[in-house]
């Protein structure tokens, strides 16, 4: 006996017993290409013709089941009912022209032995009862109406409801609401819902019902690969699930941000607190030198491309600021649904070679069945701006500074190219010239000991930014439809800094007889401003002295000069913020087609096409009263003047195009006894195309300030037209890049009671990039990986042990660097040769044709558990990973046209251990969500990531991997050491402060043994006397991170933190003696505050390590810094290596609060008053505290003293936002 239900729009029966979930759970997809409000339209309007209720109907002793399948068909609604009650129908003969529905259905039951009762759009069809065909006392039972919340409250869609001992199944709508025929009312209801626990009610007590979530544990949990969709109990793979309702957090405004201390194996890294800078990300690890390490996005199954081509070594550098972009910085958080991070070879092996370091899939709303429901959110944030008085910034006040000045005066230093003497320096001056007499002075001195400049106030500023998201979703059974538009405008706190986004999305999902389809589209706009680079705003913020003012006492700039060679430059920097800019305008779209085809029961089809176009175009403007033109101009002769009209425009575009095709064949079979026996396979082929053209180009004699045109430059300025406009910028240059893959792949797996699973996967590519060797350019990527569900072999009578499994996997994954040919390009230059006086070429690339895979094998084994009645649920795993043929530069001789080349020689290791927990401490959810009790989740992550190099190819006497490295590569970590992990970085060893002027002494470069020094270090090879006047100061990268995320409800109220922590890495402090930071101090230099303890006078070398101040700046250079030791270049003066010293690093780890939120449910009751389906509002916190080692000093740990500027902190955020539904 099954129950059937009619659906919409083919009127066939489908046995929900049978299919039921398959209809539920599938996501059928096609799309043709639609603007999003022509789809807006249609979509509406298919909805509007969904409500047509006449009926035309001409039958004949016809079947009651043909009647109801012609009246859905012409109404859409649906029916539902029992075959055994069918049976006892009486032929039909009905003749109806325009017949309303009411009517039709009367005339339709008449005579029959049937009743119904229409609700939500289902006409439910019940035997008649006794009492209905004869009167009785007894009154009948009513249908029940019920509603299903989550925790917080917040209706769930798509739960099924069905009535235990029976066929009998239904669905909830957009609203959480639900109706049980009135024959059931007395039954038992078995509630469930993916990502939720099941749960069994009386039906007279569901009328509201809340659902408790789960993570693990769960058979509905399922793993999205972007190629299939894999039920959790299922899953080989090593892989992570969120949901994107569980993490998102108001402030945090892309994808990559809020997957911090949310996923077990992966290292976040933020290292700065701007708008729009993307953070680094590791999955398990570092798996390749040269290549990109950042994960592959895939978003429904289409992998996207970033809008620049960066230089992958650009993108490892642990210091570069990645203000570009990426690839997912225009998708709006709010259309995600999912994210399945997929780690291991077993994961990640269809994606194939661009895919070695892990795959992050992105799996956007689509819409459910039910009514148009129209959702609006906002949010507002404040995000507060770096203050002198936070611990962090640790610069010294006017008072500070000027006692600097007054000890300069009193050991009477001197300098040189001193451009003006201002405040205190300056008073003085006057002093001792006659201009001024002492009481004057001392007046000006208190001033000046006062003045306190808030330059962080006047170059940053508190910043509110807002966003919008209107969302419209509903359907019916055959067509889903969800789309959405989105604003936001985030404003930086350095001031002039913002970024907006304007996204939109549609997804538009049928369901015909046997055929699928889905049409996704999602397009965004996004601008962002920033000051240029050259100004270095926080370094003027931090290293200009505060007794200068910025402006005069009239309100108008205060100027001080700077030097240009013999001329001078009034220089204040609002001004120069105020003349420059840095504008980027983005836009981007992406149209993806999807149809299934259902050939048999077993056997379906599928074909993907999917477009994307982006185009980037980013402006660096100086006007012509900018420094930055000023230098230009030089001595403004016509020989030297570079600049000699107007300011400058460079202007970079980058137009990106790619395409997927794919046809792909998915098998599944069920048989044997009790269908025990399982196979399932799915194979494809698919090509994919990725083209970059780029254009970049500067010119000068621009000026914006009249509308942004370009003037006429004379031909007489020569330095001009000799020196620029022969220049590859000015000249203008194209950058193309075309990748084309052809690939094939395949999967395949047996299962025997969901007991014994194992999967094979295989996926071989042709590509442009590989080398002309036939084995490198088809090599298969291909992993095997298995499950043992143990609950269901060993502890079936476990009643503590509701899930419990063992799963493993071995591959092979890949990598290629770009940007690799098989083949020499020579490029021919445009200008003439003034020595040879004929024309030139360049090799841009070497031929490479023996370049074959990075190849990495990688292991994982896992135990999946779930426990205690799903109140410990959770997950533990270890990886191994090897990578060999790894890319490494090699030197070669000039007389190539090359001084480097890349080579197969590497081998790299990462292993560690994964932990993911989710603990239900307490959990009084209760039935009525109006009368629920207290909630305590806890969800604690961990990850532990270790790496190293193994081989020693290069150069095995000293285990170093490049033969070509100079004492920088071992300061910032980027020289390769056998044995060592990866950014293993090196510091000078600081061995005290001089008795005769405070200058920092180090082991192995002491003065009074500089003879022999050299004679020791002149026989060695350079990276020898590194590591002998160096030690190892640890790794820059950290190598556990996690989170613990925890959240508590009670009634209404949801309050949900995540702490997030980071162990193992070390960082420099902030410079303090050179680069941005100086011991010559000049009157407008500011010095940090630790120099307050600085070294003064013979003797207090004892009791400080801070060096005393420089006392001219004619001071000698070093031993190592003249012949012969600059044959080996050990480093620069002796404050450069104090800054890059082992005693100015410290301890990188830190404990973080990393968000908390507060949210209220508004009551279904009080919400329907005011007219909405639902409505909750928050107030929430980011980035709100960081505990971290002392002796930071109050520095954030994403900013290190390693950086050539100084970095904006990641500052705290504070966001109210509401949320309503209709």
């Amino acid at each position: 006996m099954n129950y059937f239900l009619i659906k919409k729009d083919n009127g066939r029966p489908v046995a929900c017993g049978q299919d039921l979930e398959s209809i539920r759970g599938s996501k059928p997809h096609i799309s043709i290409k639609f603007f999003l409000i022509f789809l807006l339209l249609i979509t509406v309007q298919l909805f509007n013709r969904a409500k047509a209720q006449t009926v035309t109907l001409n039958l004949k002793n016809g079947s009651f089941v043909r009647a109801a399948e012609e009246i859905s068909k012409q109404t859409k609604y649906d029916f539902s009912y029992n075959d055994r009650i069918i049976k006892k129908t009486k032929p039909v003969t009905l003749k109806l022209t325009n017949e309303p529905l009411l009517s039709a259905l009367e005339m339709l039951f008449a005579g029959q032995p049937l009743t119904y009762e229409i609700k939500d759009r289902m006409i439910i069809i019940t035997e008649k009862s006794k009492s209905d065909q004869a009167p009785s006392s007894q009154g009948s039972q009513s249908p029940v109406n019920g509603h299903i919340t989550d925790e917080t409250g917040k209706p769930l869609a798509g739960a099924t409801i069905k009535v235990k001992g029976t066929p009998y199944a239904a669905i909830s709508d957009r609203f959480g609401d639900f109706v049980i025929p009135a024959v059931y009312a007395d039954a038992i209801l078995e509630i469930n819902h993916i990502g939720y626990a099941k749960l069994e009610v009386a039906a007279q007590r569901a009328r509201t019902v809340t659902l408790k979530m789960m993570v693990f544990g769960l058979n509905e949990v399922v793993i999205n690969t972007g190629y299939q969709q894999i039920d959790k109990r299922k899953a080989t793979v090593a892989s992570t699930t969120l949901k994107m309702d569980s993490i998102i957090v108001p402030g945090i405004n892309t994808i990559d941000k809020l997957l911090e201390g949310r996923v077990p194996g992966m290292i976040y890294m933020q290292n700065s607190g701007q708008v729009g800078a993307a953070p680094k990300l590791r999955i398990r690890g570092t798996s390749t030198i040269l290549g990109n390490r950042e994960p592959l996005w895939v978003v429904d199954g289409i992998v996207l491309t970033d809008p620049v081509n960066v230089d992958p070594q650009q993108l490892n550098d642990l210091d570069f600021v990645n203000l570009l972009g990426n690839a997912i910085a225009g998708l709006n958080p709010q259309d995600i649904e999912q994210i399945d991070v997929l780690k291991d070879a077993a994961a990640t092996a269809l994606y194939g070679a661009k895919a070695g370091n892990g795959v992050i899939v992105i799996t956007t709303k689509k819409g459910k069945p039910g009514k148009p429901t129209i959702s609006y959110s906002n949010a507002i944030t404040f995000s507060r701006r770096p203050r002198y008085s936070d611990k962090g910034v640790n610069m010294m006040n006017s008072q500070e500074r000027m006692d600097v000045s007054k000890e300069m005066v009193e050991r009477r230093m001197q300098y040189n190219n001193v451009t003006q003497f201002v405040g205190y320096e300056g008073a003085l001056q006057d002093y001792y010239n006659g201009t001024i007499g002492y009481d004057q002075f001392k007046k000006m001195s208190d001033y000046y000991a006062n003045v306190n400049t808030d330059w962080l106030g006047l170059l940053t500023h508190d910043s509110f930014s807002q966003s919008h998201n209107l969302n419209l979703s509903g359907g019916t059974n055959d067509i889903k439809y969800y789309s959405s538009i989105g604003y936001l405008n985030e404003n930086g706190t350095i001031k002039g800094e913002n970024g907006k986004r304007y996204s939109s999305m549609m997804n538009i999902t049928a369901d015909y007889k046997k055929f699928m389809a889905q049409i996704t589209f999602n397009g965004n706009y996004s601008t962002r401003d920033y000051a240029p680079s050259d100004l270095g705003v926080m370094d003027y913020a931090y290293n200009t002295s505060r007794t200068i003012p910025a402006y005069n006492p009239d309100g108008s700039y205060f100027y001080f000069p700077k030097t240009n060679g013999s001329l001078y430059y009034n220089y204040n920097i609002l001004k120069e913020m105020d003349n420059s800019g840095d504008h980027t305008d983005l836009i981007a779209a992406n149209i993806k087609a999807y149809v299934k085809y259902r050939l048999f029961p077993q056997l379906n089809l599928e074909g993907t096409f999917a477009y994307g176009v982006s185009n980037n175009v980013r402006e660096v403007y100086h006007t012509k009263d900018t420094y930055y033109i000023n230098q230009l101009r030089a001595d403004q002769s016509f020989r030297s003047d570079l600049s000699p009209v107007g300011g400058e425009l460079a202007r970079e575009e980058t137009r990106n195009n790619n395409y997927t095709t794919r046809f792909q064949a998915n098998y599944l079979n069920e048989f044997g006894r009790d269908h025990k026996h399982s196979i399932t396979a799915s194979g494809g082929l698919e090509l994919n195309s990725n083209r970059y053209n780029g254009f970049d180009i500067t010119k000068r004699g621009y000026f914006r300030e009249m509308g942004g045109y370009f003037d006429i430059i004379p031909t007489t300025y020569s330095g001009y037209y000799n020196q620029f406009m022969s220049t590859k910028a000015a000249l203008g240059y194209y950058n193309r890049q075309l990748t084309n893959e052809l690939a094939w792949y395949g999967t395949t797996g047996y299962s025997w009671s969901n007991r014994y699973i194992i999967n094979v996967h295989i996926r071989g590519e042709q590509s442009n990039l590989f080398g002309t060797r036939s084995n490198n350019k088809f090599l298969p990527i291909w992993a095997v990986s298995g499950r043992w569900n143990i609950k269901d072999d060993l502890l079936k009578n476990a009643s503590w042990v509701n899930d419990l499994a063992v799963k493993g996997s071995w591959g092979w994954q890949g990598n290629m660097l770009p940007g690799q040919t098989p083949y020499m390009i020579i490029k021919q230059n445009l200008s003439t040769d003034p020595y040879y006086n004929s024309t030139s070429a360049n090799i841009t690339n070497f031929p490479n044709p023996d370049l074959k895979w990075e190849k990495t094998s990688s292991s994982n084994i896992g135990i999946d558990f779930s426990l205690f009645g799903s109140r410990i649920n959770g997950s533990v795993s270890y990886f191994y990973k090897r990578t060999t043929d790894a890319f490494l530069n090699k030197t070669v001789s000039e007389i190539n046209g090359v001084q480097t080349y890349v080579i197969n020689s590497g081998t790299l290791e990462n292993k560690g251990i994964e932990l993911a927990l989710s603990v239900n401490v307490i959990n009084n959810v209760g039935l009525n969500k109006t009368n629920r009790g207290f909630v305590w989740r806890f969800d604690p992550q961990l990850g532990q990531v270790l790496n190293k190099l193994l081989n020693s190819a290069i150069n095995n006497r000293n285990n170093v991997l490049i033969d070509n490295v100079t004492y920088n590569n071992f300061l910032n970590g980027s020289v390769q050491l056998a044995g060592k992990p990866i950014n293993t970085f090196y510091s000078y060893k600081f061995k005290g402060l001089s008795p005769v002027d405070g200058s920092p002494i180090f082991y192995g470069t002491e003065p009074d043994q500089a003879a022999a020094y050299q004679q020791k270090y002149g026989n060695m090879k350079p990276e020898d006397v590194f590591l002998q006047v160096m030690s190892e100061s640890g790794r820059r990268e950290p190598y556990i991170q996690g989170g613990l995320s925890n959240y508590f409800g009670y009634r209404n109220f949801g309050l949900s933190f995540n702490l997030t922590y980071s162990l193992g890495n070390k960082i420099r402090l902030m410079k303090i003696a050179s680069g941005y930071a100086t011991t010559s101090v000049y009157p407008q230099q500011n010095l940090r505050k630790e120099f307050v303890m600085r070294w003064r006078k013979p003797g207090d070398e004892a009791y400080t390590n801070i060096p005393g101040l420089v006392a001219s700046n004619n001071v000698g250079l070093s031993w190592w810094q003249q012949y012969p030791a600059t044959n080996y270049q050990l480093g620069g003066s002796v404050y450069e290596m104090y800054d890059n010293s082992d005693i100015r690093v410290v301890s990188g780890d830190y404990l973080k609060l990393q968000s908390i939120s507060l949210r209220y449910n508004l009551s279904d009751r009080f919400a329907h008053k005011l007219g909405l389906g639902s409505a909750y509002v928050s107030l929430s916190g980011t980035n709100l505290y960081t505990w971290t080692n002392k002796m930071l000093i109050g520095q954030d740990p994403t900013q290190s003293g390693s950086t050539p500027n100084i970095n904006l902190a990641v500052m705290p955020t504070y966001s109210g936002s509401i949320n309503v539904s209709f």
